[in-house]
């Protein structure tokens, strides 16, 4: 698995990267067990998938506690990221839920320590402020962002060296390409892209509005009318399925499958480091990797990426895949 640096840190992360958030029916995990759970990280580090995403707030810090424990005797093959929330980015509190984090996962030091959101009230000097202590404490050995907007990533210091923003990126979520990744590149910041499939759109097993499970349709793909999200918006629907009939169409004809081809489109962006995906199960996780490692002709990808150009004009600037009205990118 080919790797890049994480910023000037000297930790290299794979390109491929696995998600703890992988959900099926609502709860952590889907239906598998720990003892699953922890076959699938093994998975990925015999994979060369080194790369393991986590938060203090997935399970309520179960997550932090099945990876650590999955990571017994193994720790040094993984590169350990995890996040603080938005209610905890005091000074003081972030150095708490650091120490909170380290003990669930029961480990000496965390190696990207992550803002899960960031929060406008809270001066970003002062948590990363905390942050760069943590670094001279052995405590973490990088600090990243998730979901920042352009002015967030406008204000972000210079001297705290933040690696990555973890941003909703996809073929068919292109909403960040117009102003957020051209802030977050400029200033020297690498993109971490999540929901590289749009929570299943991007596999070929939704065809129809009425494929859809009733409880994914939650994000702003979907209409705020089914009630099952945290927005009011009209959704896009009609523009969406229009485009994965269209991708469906150019898959039956190459004979590539939409989810080597949704890889391929992250794959092809110099600016997106690592690419994360959620499993349940080991099986999961190879078919995952299987079709990141597929390569796509690039004409054929420039014919979809156009088609695509279209759906990405249509959905605005908001790039907050759950909450209309601007959404809180900042």
């Amino acid at each position: 698995m080919e790797k890049s640096e994480l910023g000037k840190s000297g930790i290299q992360v794979s390109g491929l990267s696995l998600g703890t958030w992988a959900f099926a029916g609502g709860t952590l995990w889907g239906d598998s067990d720990s003892r699953q759970a922890a076959d699938t990280i093994h998975c990925a580090l015999d994979a060369g998938i080194n790369l393991i995403d986590t938060a203090e707030r997935y399970g309520g810090g179960r997550s932090e506690e099945i990876t650590g424990t999955a990571l017994k005797g193994r720790r040094s093959e993984a590169v350990l990221a995890t996040k603080v929330y938005t209610d905890a980015l005091g000074y003081d509190d972030v150095i708490a839920h650091c120490e909170a984090s380290l003990k669930r996962m029961q480990t000496d030091y965390i190696d990207l320590y992550q803002v899960h959101w960031p929060n406008p009230d809270i001066p970003l000097d002062e948590t990363y402020g905390a942050f760069e202590d943590l670094k001279k404490a052995g405590k973490i050995r990088a600090s990243g962002i998730c979901n920042a907007g352009p002015g967030c990533v406008g204000a972000l210091s210079e001297a705290y060296d933040v690696a990555m923003n973890q941003l909703p990126y996809s073929l068919i979520w292109r909403v960040a390409e117009k102003q957020i990744i051209p802030a977050t590149v400029e200033k020297g910041i690498c993109v971490w892209a999540y929901s590289p499939l749009a929570q299943g759109l991007l596999t070929g097993k939704f065809r129809r509005i009425e494929d859809v499970p009733m409880g994914r349709r939650e994000t702003r793909f979907y209409s705020g009318a089914w009630k099952q999200g945290r927005h009011n918006d009209t959704g896009f629907e009609k523009e969406v399925f229009a485009f994965l009939d269209s991708l469906m169409d150019v898959c039956g004809r190459s004979g590539y499958t939409p989810t080597e081809i949704a890889m391929n489109f992250l794959k092809r962006r110099q600016c997106v480091k690592s690419v994360l995906v959620g499993a349940r199960f080991p099986e999961q996780l190879r078919q995952n990797l299987a079709a990141y490692e597929k390569e796509v002709p690039g004409d054929l990808m420039d014919e979809i990426e156009k088609r695509s150009e279209e759906l990405k004009e249509v959905m605005g600037n908001n790039a907050d895949l759950w909450i209309g009205d601007g959404g809180r990118f900042f």
